[in-house]
Formats: C-alpha cells, structure tokens, sequence
C-alpha cells in the first residue's frame, strides 16, 4: 500500500475508531462493536499494532458491558498481548484493569485483585494519575465484594479525591457509588443515599445511561433498606426500563432481582418469586456467580416466608456453595443464618444451632477487619447482624447451655 493511501486509510479508520468510542458511551453497544470490528480489521491491514491493541481493548469493554465475559477475556489478552511487544506501558495496564473487571463480574476476586494491583503499580511507574485513580476505585469494588469494607473505603476515598482533582466526573461519580454502597452495607442508609443522588446527578449531566441505571437501583438498594419498598420499586422500574434499552443483561438481571426484593419486603412473596428465576437464568447465562448466588437465596427467602421450610432447605445450600466459591464472605454468613432460621422453624434445633454458630464466626471475621474504623461505624454494622446472634443465643438456652449463650450475647459489645 502507498504512503499516501496508507494515511488515507490511517485517516479514515481514525474516525471510525472515534464514532466507535461515542457509540460505546452513549450506550449504542450493537453499533459500536460493528465499528471497532471494522476499525481492528483495517489497523490490522496497514499495520498499525497500537490501533489494533486499542480497538480489542474497547471491544473488551463492552462485551463486559453486554455480560459476555468470556469473549471479553479473550479481546482484553489479546490486547495485553500487543500492548506487551509493542512497549506501551499505559495500555497494558489498561488491559489488566479490563481483565480485573471481568473477574470481578465473574466472581472471581482475589483473581481481579491480582489484576488491579499491577495496574496500580503499572500507572503509579508511569504517572498516569487517572489510571491510578481507576486502579483505585476498582480496588474497592473488589474488597466490597469480599466484605472488607475497612479497605473498600479507603481505597473508595483515594480514588474519589484523585478524579475530583483531575477533573474526572464520570470517575468521581463511580467512586460516590462505591462509598455508597459501602456505608450501605454498614447500615448507614441516609449517608448511602447521598451519594448516589450525588453520582445520579453527574452521570446523568454528562449522559452516561450506564451509570444513570446504576444509581437509580442503588438507589433502590437503599430506600429499600430503609423500608421505603414502593419508593424502592419505582426505582427498579425506571433502571430496568434503561438496562433494557441499552442491552445490559447484567444490569437487567440486577434490577430484576431488586424488584423481586422490594416484593418479598411487601409480603408478596408469590410475586417475588416472578422475578427470581428470571433474575437467576440471566446472571447463569451470563457467568455472573454473585447473581446466581443471590438469586438462590432470594428463591430460598421466598420459599422460607411462605412456610415452605423444605423448599427453602432446598436453595439455600446451593447459595452458600456459590459464596464460599467466590470468597464472599457476608453472602456466606446470610445463608448459613438463613439455613439456621430454616431448620429451627422445623423445629430441628441442633442443626440450626449448628448453622448459626457458623454465621456468627465469620461475621465475627468480618468486624476483626472493621477495626479500624470509627465506634460508631463498628456499632452501625453491629445493628445489622445482631438479631443472628440473639436468636442463637435464644436457642442456646432452650437446650439449656446458658453460660454459651451469655458469650455470645457478650460479642455484640464494640470491641
């Protein structure tokens, strides 16, 4: 090919590669993959590697968005390939961070971990403060998932305070979303609240639909926490209505399962279990471990408050196998409590005393890494588990083992 039709083409899949970058942020998934299709195969023509690593690394992205992991793994490796011989340091360590969201969707994440720990160590070498602030925040997403929320907000703050000082603001949104959900899982609902209205306000300002939804039904998440249930189901509606639209099956499946929750706080839990199998095939199809575990356990809920015990016995080991899987350690708590609750309504309490035991120990795990966090937020997450161990405490004294049951009673003093 001459120079001159050799920059023609440069030119041309430039511009290509662009409309395939303004597709993608405006959610137009199907029309942006045609693009970068399009674009790899002509910088693959001409030559140019970096064009070639770079529309793999988008293609990557948004199959991840799409729920398609695996083909996402293959985009990002490919890319990480080329980013390697070609010496491109940034790009690599974009590649890296690309693979640790795919494992983190996959459930997998001690593996994503190991992912973003070189990318942060890649973009701290080279300079790169928005790499690292995205580094950062995807840290905390990782340690979030596996319960350690003394780190997720550490890490959730260095990353906030890093995009607001470069001027990040789809950035600094996805960090309010990642300290909201944190104190959520700390039981402090009106905190989490203002966060997502704050990220709902900027993701909505520089139109990013994807992070639109994603406020909304944290917001859901919320007001649902708080027992606002209707005001939590307009919410699921108005993100479900979106990730439909922009063909998100995770985030189709996320608020389905919200919207089966909101129903089973209202007591119709026939109408929860509408959305749960619906919620559980999607999050199978597309790999997403979390979700299916979620989903079981939600059926298992279901089940439980309609007074079929057996049938809850049933889905709640299937969501426990999952969380121990993954290394979700609250999961893992909430089903052994839940297998506890299960047995002790048919009256097998041995079995239930065993189960909550089980709960307890981890959740006690849990707030050994919340140490170092303020009293008050210890007492806040304190609140959310305390009815565990009252009623293995309860338990406990019915077959007459008093002093154990005093110990644990005991526990629930912020240490």
């Amino acid at each position: 090919m001459s120079d001159y039709l050799e920059n023609e083409a440069k030119e041309e899949v430039d511009s290509l590669f662009k409309q395939g970058l303004k597709q993608f942020r405006s959610s137009q998934y199907r029309a942006a993959i045609e693009s970068f299709e399009e674009s790899r195969r002509i910088y693959q023509q001409i030559g140019n590697r970096q064009g070639e690593a770079n529309s793999l690394i988008v293609l990557g992205n948004i199959y991840s968005s799409l729920g398609q992991y695996q083909k996402a793994i293959e985009f990002f490796q490919q890319s990480l390939a080329i980013k390697k011989e070609i010496g491109d340091r940034n790009g690599e360590a974009n590649a890296l961070i690309g693979l640790g969201n795919v494992y983190s969707s996959l459930g997998q994440y001690n593996i994503s971990i190991e992912f973003y720990q070189q990318s942060l160590a890649m973009f701290t070498k080279i300079g790169d403060r928005n790499g690292r602030a995205s580094s950062l925040n995807n840290l905390g997403n990782a340690y979030s998932s596996l319960g350690q929320y003394n780190r997720t907000i550490e890490f959730y703050q260095q990353s906030l305070a890093m995009f607001t000082e470069i001027g990040d603001r789809n950035g600094e949104a996805n960090s309010l979303i990642g300290l909201g959900n944190a104190y959520r899982n700390l039981g402090q609902y009106n905190r989490t609240i203002e966060f997502f209205q704050q990220s709902l306000a900027m993701f909505t300002e520089i139109g990013d639909h994807n992070g639109e939804a994603n406020s909304l039904q944290n917001l859901g998440n919320a007001y649902r926490s708080l027992g606002q249930y209707n005001r939590a189901i307009e919410f699921y509606q108005q993100s479900l209505a979106i990730y439909t639209e922009i063909g998100d099956r995770n985030g189709e499946a996320n608020s389905l399962i919200g919207l089966g929750n909101a129903y089973y706080c209202l007591g119709q839990y026939q109408k929860a279990i509408e959305f749960y199998p619906q919620s559980l095939a999607i999050f199978t199809e597309t790999g997403d471990r979390n979700g299916e575990g979620n989903s079981l356990a939600s059926l298992g809920n279901a089940y439980y408050s309609l007074g079929q015990y057996q049938k809850a016995i049933e889905f709640y080991p299937q969501s426990l196998a999952i969380y121990t899987e993954i290394g979700d350690r609250n999961g893992e708590a909430k089903s052994l409590q839940n297998l506890g609750a299960a047995h002790s309504s048919l009256q097998q309490y041995p079995e239930a005393i065993n189960y909550y035991q089980q709960a307890v120990n981890i959740y006690e795990s849990i707030r050994r890494d919340l140490q170092e966090l303020t009293l008050e937020q210890q007492q806040s997450y304190v609140n959310t588990i305390k009815p565990v161990y009252t009623r293995l405490a309860q338990l406990l004294q019915q077959q007459g083992r008093n002093s154990q049951a005093q110990q644990i009673i005991e526990l629930l003093k912020t240490r």
